[in-house]
């Protein structure tokens, strides 16, 4: 499937990063994070005071968020994903769900094509970093909240842990905690609370990615959502760590 530039595509940079050619993102990474129960679960549960009625999922990949957003009964999830292949594993992951609609699309697209007007809430989980454009998409997230309402981002954070196994997934970049103030205010959002999150993830993702060159697999992600993610959790609800693996945004549109 071939995606529209600036959209929100998962987009792979040319080898000599002069130009941008996109292709079907198959989701090597949303397979590995699929046992990752805890991992999801604490970042819903840090979303959770900000998630209104109708909500916005850009990049909902094969689900993994979206079915535990449902269980909080909202009155309607609208969940975008442009990626073919993950977009048939979305639509089967909800399927029966009333209050949710799966869309085969790019945000640009959608808002274009619905009445988008009045969203609650926008999440973006691991996602922005696949656009090349990712102001131009903040701006699209932005219109399509409603006054007061708010947008949840989570990112990778950190440019030094950069790998291998982050540009064959499609990453443009990663996020320091300045990047994102920077491009929140300049497109208009109110910053609530930006924050560092996972420092052990940090360390376990520059020994196995940088140091080891590896990639993520379900058996190491399943044995880090088990063994390590109680404790990094608790470490994320009583301290406020000055790094972490990833980074989370909380912002209003005024």
């Amino acid at each position: 499937m071939k995606q529209r530039e600036g959209g929100s595509s998962r987009a792979w940079e040319a080898p000599d990063g002069t130009a941008p050619e996109t292709h079907d993102y198959q989701g090597r990474d949303l397979e590995a994070m699929s046992s990752a129960v805890r991992y999801h679960r604490d970042i819903l549960r840090m979303f959770s005071p900000y998630l209104g009625d109708r909500i916005l999922e850009v990049g909902a990949g094969s689900g993994n968020i979206s079915r535990l957003i449902l269980e909080r009964q909202p009155s309607h999830l609208y969940a975008l994903e442009p990626s073919d292949s993950m977009y048939a594993l979305l639509r089967e992951r909800v399927r029966g769900s009333l209050n949710a609609t799966v869309h085969h699309s790019l945000l640009s697209d959608f808002l274009k094509a619905e009445n988008t007007a009045g969203m609650d809430s926008v999440v973006s989980i691991n996602v922005l970093e696949h656009v090349q454009d990712d102001v131009a998409e903040l701006a699209r997230m932005r219109a399509a909240l409603r006054p007061g309402g708010y947008l949840c981002l989570w990112v990778p954070a950190l440019p030094a842990l950069t790998s291998r196994f982050d540009r064959s997934l499609g990453h443009f970049r990663r996020y320091r905690r300045r990047d994102v103030l920077q491009k929140l205010e300049r497109t208009g959002f109110v910053p609530v609370r930006l924050a560092y999150r996972d420092i052990v993830g940090m360390l376990a993702w520059f020994v196995v990615c940088r140091v080891l060159r590896q990639e993520l697999s379900p058996g190491k992600v399943s044995m880090y959502d088990r063994f390590v993610m109680p404790v990094t959790g608790a470490c994320g609800r009583r301290l406020n760590p000055p790094l972490g693996k990833n980074l989370m945004a909380i912002a209003r549109r005024p």
